[in-house]
């Protein structure tokens, strides 16, 4: 990415810019992939995409929740249905792993506003707020407005 910017002078960069010219360039090439690996990616990503929808709440939700397991210190992600799996315990963990895993997202962007303000100090400081509830709110009320548009499109 340095040899890129540098020779294109960029400051601001396309990452399918930069894989055409490192490629071109014999700087990048497909690393050798374990086939079973890359399908239980797409398999993960599938499964994490499944959503269903709660007519009560008026909110879509993710149909699987998972949870990661950890045996003889070999980690196992295991998948549940919201809504008839898992166990007491398995649902806990896995919300609690995925606030830990919004909480380090959350930590890295405010680590990375901090830094930007100071590499910038004479230009308006950013701000992150981490306080989620009004995002939150404006989701719910669009999940309201795509339950509406649906009904008024049947």
């Amino acid at each position: 990415w340095q040899d890129w910017t540098a020779e294109t002078e960029q400051t601001l960069g396309d990452p399918d810019d930069f894989v055409r010219w490192a490629t071109a360039n014999g700087k990048l090439a497909p690393r050798p992939q374990d086939v079973s690996k890359m399908l239980r990616r797409q398999v993960t990503a599938a499964l994490r995409s499944v959503k269903r929808y709660d007519e009560d709440g008026a909110f879509e939700y993710r149909a699987l929740q998972s949870v990661t397991l950890f045996d003889d210190g070999t980690s196992r992600k295991q998948y549940f249905d919201t809504d008839t799996g898992g166990t007491q315990n398995l649902r806990q963990k896995s919300t609690k792993q995925r606030r830990d895993a919004i909480a380090n997202h959350v930590y890295r962007a405010h680590c990375d506003v901090e830094r930007m303000n100071k590499m910038f100090p004479k230009e308006s400081q950013l701000n992150f707020f981490a306080d989620f509830s009004d995002d939150i709110a404006e989701k719910r009320a669009a999940d309201l407005i795509a339950r509406d548009a649906k009904g008024d499109a049947a």
